[in-house]
């Protein structure tokens, strides 16, 4: 490449709101940590339509002009992100726009035989209309059902946002600043940790098979490749199919879907940034290795244990499996589903971030101390009483329990639900922020402090 072209991107850092030859200034609202999605797309590991909208498919959406748009006034996050784009591989539907960025007045035709299309996209494109004295959007939105995942992205008009580019290759996309909707000022993105991902945006090289949507023809594709470079940014499933194995070292920047298949263990190093489902499956173990930043759904699999240590980033589904015991050291960021386990005890040091389901469960006590970060459900449970210091973040249910008092020091950070208990007081230090239900009509034996909180 011409390094004085590189450099001079590089110094760019603010640069003109419009399409200049093949690069493009723009904009992207978004909910998430506008600090953890410039990483994901400088390490080119962003996985696009995580949670986003999909009219024209799994993308980063973008406008050109920020000015008085939805994406300047929140509409699509409290944070914008300015990008550029390197546009060279987009299907342009904008003909002023295209000819900057070809060079050429080429058609959207003549564009997907630049770009290296196969010979059935061509002749898909062919049959789009473009109607010149309206906008380009219906083109566009029709186009992207054969179109989405198979080209760098697609650059359209619209009524609502104006010029829009949707993004489907992430490593076209470099972003140079970020701001909050309130604020007037830019935080720019430092400049040494652009250079990557500016080189890989300005190459502008084609590589067919990364678009793959196939999920077996992508794991062909990855079986090839060293163990270190076996990523996929979006999500594979192989749900209901007769796979049986993963390659070793795999990365899955989305979700990883194994339900109901055959397949009975997972390889060495197995990253999931998504959730990864296993229900219904062959799984009989977990190598501890693996990682998981959403949800692990195990429900109604023959798993009978979990490595010590484990950690789920998201919840975890045990619903209706073998599993006998949990391991020390056992962190769950989302909510645990142990119902309709044999399941008869927790370990001391388990943390739960989010709710804890224990119904039809043969636990028959809890850990002191325990924390759980949501709602604790012990609906129809065999547990006969609670922990002192117990603190549960969202709602304890005690609904048709065996439990006949509870314990000094408790803490409910939702409303307390008592129907159908052996409950005939609550502890005068009992603190709850939301409401005491049905407590069968024993309103007398509720500390006065708490009598606001009767419903």
């Amino acid at each position: 490449m011409n390094h004085y072209f590189l450099r001079s991107l590089i110094r760019e850092t603010l640069l003109t709101e419009e399409v200049y030859g093949a690069q493009a200034v723009v904009y992207h609202g978004t909910q998430a940590d506008p600090r953890k999605l410039i990483s994901a797309l400088l390490n080119d590991e962003f996985a696009p339509g995580r949670g986003a909208g999909s009219t024209y498919g799994k993308g980063l959406y973008t406008v050109y002009d920020l000015n008085e748009s939805q994406t300047e006034r929140g509409g699509y996050g409290l944070h914008i992100i300015k990008l550029k784009l390197n546009l060279y591989g987009y299907i342009i539907f904008d003909p002023d726009v295209a000819l900057k960025v070809y060079k050429a007045p080429l058609s959207i035709v003549e564009q997907a035989q630049e770009v290296g299309l196969d010979e059935e996209l061509v002749e898909k494109m062919r049959s789009v209309k473009i109607d010149r004295s309206s906008f380009t959007s219906d083109a566009a939105r029709f186009a992207s059902n054969f179109l989405r995942g198979r080209v760098k992205g697609i650059v359209y008009t619209g009524a609502g946002d104006g010029r829009c580019a949707v993004v489907y290759d992430p490593a076209t996309a470099v972003p140079i600043a970020w701001k909050n909707v309130r604020d007037r000022s830019w935080t720019p993105v430092d400049r040494a940790s652009i250079k990557p991902a500016l080189r890989r945006s300005a190459s502008g090289d084609w590589e067919e098979e990364k678009y793959e949507t196939d999920s077996f023809k992508v794991l062909a594709r990855l079986e090839k490749l060293p163990v270190d470079q076996r990523f996929v940014k979006g999500d594979l499933n192989l749900a209901n199919s007769s796979i049986t194995s993963l390659p070793e070292g795999l990365r899955v920047g989305g979700d990883l879907n194994l339900s109901n298949t055959h397949i009975t263990s997972l390889p060495p190093g197995l990253q999931v940034l998504g959730d990864l489902d296993l229900s219904a499956s062959s799984i009989e173990s977990i190598p501890a290795d693996l990682q998981v930043s959403g949800t692990l759904d195990l429900a109604d699999t023959s798993i009978t244990s979990l490595p010590a240590g484990f950690r789920v980033g998201g919840s975890l589904s045990l619903y209706g499996t073998r599993i006998a015991s949990l391991p020390p050291g056992l962190r769950v960021g989302g909510s645990l589903d142990l119902q309709d386990t044999s399941i008869t005890s927790l370990p001391a040091d388990i943390q739960v971030g989010g709710g804890l389901g224990l119904a039809g469960a043969r636990i028959t006590s809890l850990p002191a101390g325990l924390r759980v970060g949501g709602d604790l459900s012990l609906y129809g449970a065999r547990i006969t009483s609670l922990p002192a210091g117990m603190e549960v973040g969202g709602d304890l249910i005690l609904t048709n329990t065996r439990i006949t008092s509870l314990p000094a020091g408790l803490r409910v950070g939702g409303d307390l639900i008592l129907t159908n208990t052996r409950i005939t007081s609550l502890p005068a230090d009992l603190m709850v922020e939301k409401s005491i239900s049905d407590f069968d009509g024993n309103w007398s034996l509720v500390p006065s402090r708490l009598r606001s909180k009767i419903k």
